[in-house]
């Protein structure tokens, strides 16, 4: 296990692709478990048990889904496992960071100081996660780094756009 992690950790400082994972199934299981489980404890501290189950749900599925839709277009599915579980093994180990911010965003409210950094740790974590992706899908695609990263952008708001819109804030 502590091989995986660091299999992950040196996916996100780039020093590993894909490709160096293992192609199995078993890998997808566990990291969609662990995405998935980290995705309800973040869902629950933002909407608290508001459609908890559909919205971590439609977060696994639709990630699932767009990484298969996009190695199927670029006829790349061979790459599938090991694409997926690095996607969603690099989400899971950004988890925590987030589930810190957002446990400071209480205590931010009362300091303009916290609340610049939990805005700030924020922005980096979301900017790490979408140059993680566009490293992941270069790495899958055979490709440069720009289209890359240009596609990991459009799926980080083509998944926020779709969730946003199965899951309205005022509904």
């Amino acid at each position: 296990m502590q091989a995986l992690l660091k299999a992950f950790w040196d996916i996100a400082l780039w020093r590993r692709d894909p490709g160096q994972l293992p192609d199995s199934a078993t890998l997808v299981i566990v990291t969609a478990a662990a995405y998935a489980a980290l995705s309800a404890l973040q869902s629950w501290m933002i909407y608290g048990t508001d459609r908890l189950l559909a919205r971590t749900g439609a977060d696994l599925a639709l990630t699932v889904l767009l990484v298969w839709l996009l190695l199927t277009v670029t006829r790349r599915s061979h790459r599938f496992r090991q694409t997926v579980s690095a996607v969603l093994g690099a989400g899971a180990l950004l988890s925590p960071l987030v589930i810190l911010l957002l446990a400071l965003r209480g205590p931010a409210d009362a300091s303009h100081v916290l609340a610049l950094v939990v805005w700030a740790g924020s922005v980096a974590v979301i900017l790490w996660f979408t140059f993680i992706l566009g490293h992941i899908v270069r790495s899958a695609l055979d490709t440069g780094l720009f289209t890359g990263v240009a596609l990991a952008i459009t799926y980080v708001v083509a998944s926020a756009a779709a969730l946003t819109r199965l899951f309205p804030e005022g509904a």
